[in-house]
């Protein structure tokens, strides 16, 4: 298993543009929720009663923001926004998978190049796959939603209820982690023009080999995390906002390694 983590790490090496790619995306992707958010938020704080006013000056602004947000179009826009930059998101997504699979084929190629030939190439197929995945990842909740509801108008207490619905939760995260994976693999079959049977096939019989290797790199990321979180409270101002900006960049490469080490066990098992 270590093998195939060390030859992910050297094939993620050989992945600067893709890297840097999705460190850009993702930090313009941050800063237009930023603003986003800061819109909404900002002038809401502007008009929050001061403590020097009296209890009633605040129980006023909360009757008047229910008011508002329930009877009046003032979040209309921010919603639409909001649908626009998560329909934007989802029609990059698989561009970007589109050309970090590819890059991870050919690796001989320049590698700018061989980004953009995979979005060219594979971004129709790669969005098939993305909706399929999305589509059965969102089933589940037409049974699960109606589920949560009924299960907490029968419990007496948010740990009862958390109890309860703790065997459902717990099978729906592995159901996700499960489909994530399989459709890693079919990204990386599709790209090596290999059929859904053969690839589906393939993760039937790794399926043990492949679940432990994505939760060894997942162990791997958490504990960077942690350790990040843990430095910035240590060294709070401009350091840590420099170490969290460059945690940005360790979370992608981080995010291509856990792709190439599936990637390593395909090419060494295929």
């Amino acid at each position: 298993m270590w093998n195939r983590i060390k030859a992910g790490w050297t094939l993620a090496w050989q992945q600067p543009f893709a890297v840097f790619t999705l460190f850009i995306y993702n930090l313009i992707w941050g800063v237009a929720l930023y603003k986003l958010i800061q819109s909404v938020v900002l002038p809401l704080l502007h008009r929050y009663p001061g403590s020097d006013l009296p209890v009633t000056a605040s129980q006023l602004f909360w009757i008047e923001g229910h008011f508002q947000i329930m009877k009046t179009d003032l979040l209309e826009p921010f919603l639409w926004w909001g649908i626009c930059l998560l329909g934007l998101r989802m029609l990059v997504h698989p561009l970007l998978n589109a050309g970090v699979y590819y890059s991870l084929q050919h690796r001989d190629m320049n590698a700018g190049y061989r980004f953009v030939e995979g979005i060219r190439k594979l971004s129709l197929p790669f969005f098939g796959l993305y909706f399929i995945q999305l589509a059965l990842l969102l089933s589940p909740l037409y049974w699960l939603v109606p589920y949560t509801i009924e299960l907490y108008g029968h419990q007496t207490s948010y740990i009862s209820f958390g109890k309860a619905l703790a065997p459902a939760l717990a099978g729906y995260i592995a159901y996700w982690f499960v489909l994530q994976l399989v459709f890693l693999f079919l990204q990386i079959g599709k790209t090596d023009g290999r059929s859904a049977i053969y690839t589906l096939l393939f993760v039937i019989r790794h399926l043990p080999a492949i679940m432990l290797i994505s939760l060894s790199v997942a162990g791997i990321a958490l504990a960077v995390s942690a350790a990040v979180m843990a430095a910035s409270f240590f060294w709070a101002g401009f350091l840590a906002l420099i170490g969290l900006q460059a945690y940005r960049l360790v979370q992608m490469f981080i995010k291509v390694w856990a792709i190439s080490t599936q990637y390593a066990l395909w090419t060494e098992k295929a």
